[in-house]
């Protein structure tokens, strides 16, 4: 029995994978964010958390609740972040400050975010 025919189909199978698993990623940290939506909400309307100004989820007070949630949240958020990076040719850093200053700007009335100067200002 040749082995290349064997080899063949299984190496285009995960190539294909391969090309596939980004979509699959992608989808997945969708997923998750949204599941995290209504306690995000709901911490940002108690004043406990707000958007920092790298486009981060950081807490205002010292109270600490839910902190898996935040933790969870900046980490995907983070994946996402490399993936616009390289998208963009350009640096992590970049991409966090332009989506600090948007998240910023898309606060709700009372919630609170980061200034450049790193202060918290409630909107």
């Amino acid at each position: 029995m040749n082995t290349c025919h064997i080899w063949k189909p299984f190496s285009l199978l995960v190539l294909f994978l391969l090309l596939l698993s980004p979509c699959v990623s992608a989808d997945a940290i969708k997923d998750r964010m949204i599941q995290r939506l209504p306690a995000i909400a709901e911490l940002k309307t108690k004043g406990i958390i707000g958007e920092d100004n790298r486009g981060y989820l950081g807490f205002v007070t010292g109270n600490r609740v839910m902190e898996e949630v935040v933790v969870a949240e900046n980490k995907d958020r983070r994946a996402v972040y490399e993936i616009f990076a390289k998208q963009q040719n350009t640096g992590l850093d970049v991409v966090e400050s332009v989506q600090g200053a948007r998240k910023a700007e898309k606060a709700n009335p009372g919630e609170f975010y980061q200034n450049r100067d790193g202060q918290w200002v409630k909107k």
